[in-house]
This record gives C-alpha cells, structure tokens and sequence, in this order.
C-alpha cells in the first residue's frame, strides 16, 4: 500500500517495456547490445532506489528490491530474450538457413522437430561465439578501441582510380570511407571530459546516464583488445555515436543556460553568447560534414581534392 515502509508498487512501466524490446532488437543486429541491457537494467533499478528515497521511504532500497526489480526483470531480461528469439523467425521457419538442420531429426514428431530446431538454433549460437571469440585475423584497416574516438584508421569501404573520368582532372577517386564527422567526434571529446567534471560535481543523473552509456559502448572492446587479442574496427564504435551526440546537447544546454529574463526583461548576455557558440558549432558540423560527403558518398572528385580530405594522411588511406 502506499503506507507501506517500502513504498508503494510501480508497476510495469511502458518506457522500459519499450527499451526492452529495443534493446532485444539490439542484439538480433550485434550481441554487444547485451552489455546495454545489462548497464541499463542496472541504471533503472538505480533511479528506482533514488526516487523511493527522494520520496521519504522509510526503506528504499528493500521496497526497491522486492517491487521494482521483478517488473525489471520482465523489461531487460525477458522482452529483450523474446525480442530476439523473434528476430529469428525466418531462420526457424525455414528448412534452408544456415545450421539450420545441424541436429538431424531421429524421430518424427512435433516434439522432435522443435526439439532438435533449438539444439541447431544453440549449436548456431556457440560457433557464432567461437568465431568471434578466437577473430585474430590481421587485417589492414583493424584499430584499437583507444584510437577510436580519435578517428585515427577508418575503414575503407571501396576505392577506385579513374584516369580522366571527371572534369578538369586526368586522376580521379571514387571512395567510400567508413569515418565519423571529426568536428562531431572531437567535440564530444570534450563534451565528455566536461560531463565527467559535472557529475563529479553536482552527480546530475543525465550526465551519468550518458557517459555511463558512452562507456557501456566502449570499455567492454579492451578486454577483447588486450586479453583476447580480437580484431576490431572503427565501425564497432557506431553504438557510441548517439550518446556523444547526447553529451554534446547537454553541454550545449549548460552553454546556452535556462531562459531566465532579467528583471527589465530581457534575456542575459551569457545566453545569447552561449547560443552564438552552440550555433557556430552546428554551422561548422554541417560544413565539415558536406566537406566530407565526396569521400562518404563513392562521389567521382578529382584525386587532389580525395586527397585533401584525408585528414590523418597515410592513416586514413
């Protein structure tokens, strides 16, 4: 009840069913969605303690666990498990998928079928880990995870030289390079060191929930760097784009500041300033973004002008 000491129920949230089954479709695309669930379940059941305590619970952290947790189990461990069973689907539904008849049937029967269905379905599971797992192959474009936020060795996608195929040129370059927008990633750089300050100083729970999620997105690929030697690309770091993005506007916000009028009415000086430099910022993103767009885009340019777009010369070649 709601005079319980441990508060009242919460209930299955719709916002974490949906993260649920966003998070199963996740991992139906890459299985290091699962290091999300997991930080994110955690995240929830973190601001489930705070908000009973904020709200004068005489024991939050036991209503929590006994109220919240089981409604969180349902969101980040069943939803996400039947979404990604679901992305399966076509493979169960057809006799002509990959492994798809590794076990092969001894009996006939419904039974049988679904039975030695999943015992393929695990098998599938286990030689995909495998694969992964022992991935030590070197190849020309692989980089560490410390280069990554860096754009240190992008990936090139596709390259073709063509003598005389575009105006004004005898040599000409048709490139697709798998790079992220520099002015976007170096400024999330900092947006992140400044993140890190913030909640040192205030814990405010959105500048832990991104740099939280940043390093969900990053940090685990070190160990597969360092202990298992795996090969890796800049693209691994693709899921960490979002949350950059987020640090960025939320320091944009703190620069722009809240729209609090003087007392002759108008707005202060530090939010026009702080505007001006946001816009500035997003007018230079846009900018170092067309710049780029030949070399994204497979667009037929002059070698010279390829050339000049390669910002780290013979690493980004």
């Amino acid at each position: 009840s709601p005079l319980s000491p441990q508060g009242p129920p919460l209930g299955v949230r719709p916002w974490r069913i949906a993260a649920g089954i966003c998070l199963g479709a996740a991992m139906g695309v890459k299985w290091s969605g699962l290091a999300f669930a997991v930080a994110f379940a955690l995240l929830s059941l973190l601001w489930d303690f705070g908000a009973r305590r904020a709200a004068g619970v005489r024991h939050p952290y036991l209503g929590a666990m006994s109220k919240d947790v089981p409604h969180g189990l349902i969101a980040f461990a069943l939803v996400p498990f039947v979404t990604y069973m679901a992305t399966w689907t076509g493979w169960f539904a057809t006799a002509l998928g990959y492994g798809r008849n590794w076990d092969q049937a001894t009996s006939s029967g419904p039974f049988y079928f679904v039975l030695d269905s999943a015992r393929s379905w695990v098998q599938y599971q286990w030689q995909v880990f495998t694969f992964h797992n022992g991935l030590e192959t070197s190849h020309p474009y692989m980089s560490e995870p410390w280069s990554w936020p860096l754009l240190l060795r992008p990936v090139a996608f596709h390259y073709e030289s063509r003598k005389g195929a575009c105006p004004g040129a005898t040599d000409c370059s048709e490139a697709v390079l798998g790079v992220g927008t520099p002015v976007i990633w170096f400024g999330a750089l900092a947006a992140l060191v400044a993140l890190v300050v913030w909640y040192v100083a205030t814990r405010d729970w959105r500048a832990g929930a991104v740099l939280l999620a940043y390093g969900v997105g990053w940090l685990p690929w070190f160990y597969f760097a360092f202990a298992a030697n795996r090969t890796m690309f800049l693209f691994y770091a693709i899921p960490m784009v979002p949350f950059m993005v987020l640090a960025i506007t939320l320091c944009a916000g703190w620069l722009i500041g809240p729209a609090v009028k003087t007392a002759d009415g108008r707005l202060p000086a530090r939010r026009t300033f702080g505007a001006a430099i946001v816009g500035a910022y997003a007018l230079l993103a846009l900018i170092n973004f067309w710049w780029l767009h030949p070399v994204l885009s497979a667009e037929l340019i002059p070698y010279a002008e390829w050339k000049a777009r390669m910002l780290f010369d013979t690493r980004w070649i």
